[in-house]
């Protein structure tokens, strides 16, 4: 198994790239030149990851990715796993908390411009590059994988001043434009 952390570093004999400073993928794996069968590789993923994206919520992350490279003479296929967490922002109270997941997929490479499709689970790459960079890969499973609703699994881990407030709000009342009537109904 190839392990790597999240630093720079360049092109290593086993076939595994991690970025440099300025470049923009993190997470890459040299394809061309691949030998055997089936080939490891791990990667850990950070707040780095989610930086690319700065209009998302999520600013602290920690996961490890496991990526397993079948090649094969008609098809390169990769199990990717992985597990960690990310801090959310509770929709009930607003705090931080950790959401742990754990996923994991099956991908089948793709050289581009052969049969461009945007199948699911599919990778395009650009055989003159010879690697896959998996950073986009990474973030959409890390992503598709969040609740809708971000709540703490049991509502005594919210935070209780937040929680008295809105029960507070609620038995108020008070004048309501009718026009926002059906919003009481959602808490």
């Amino acid at each position: 198994m190839h392990e790597f952390s999240l630093r720079k570093t360049e092109k290593r004999k086993d076939g595994f790239m991690r970025d440099k400073q300025g470049d923009k993928a993190l997470f890459r794996i040299q394809i061309n030149g691949i030998t055997g069968d089936e080939n490891q590789y791990h990667f850990d993923i950070d707040n780095q990851l989610f930086e690319q994206y700065p209009e998302e919520e999520i600013k602290q992350a920690k996961a490890s990715a496991e990526v397993v490279l079948f090649k094969r003479p008609n098809v390169t296929e990769m199990d990717i796993s992985i597990k960690g967490f990310v801090a959310l922002t509770c929709d009930r109270c607003l705090s931080e908390f950790n959401y742990n997941f754990e996923l994991s997929e099956t991908a089948i490479l793709k050289e581009a411009g052969k049969n461009q499709d945007n199948e699911i689970n599919i990778i395009i790459f650009e055989p003159e590059k010879g690697e896959i960079e998996l950073d986009q890969y990474f973030y959409d499973m890390i992503m598709t994988a969040l609740p809708i609703q971000r709540v703490h699994e049991d509502e005594e881990d919210c935070d209780q001043d937040m929680i008295e407030r809105i029960e507070e709000n609620k038995k108020k009342g008070g004048d309501i434009d009718p026009r926002w009537n059906g919003l009481k109904d959602l808490i």
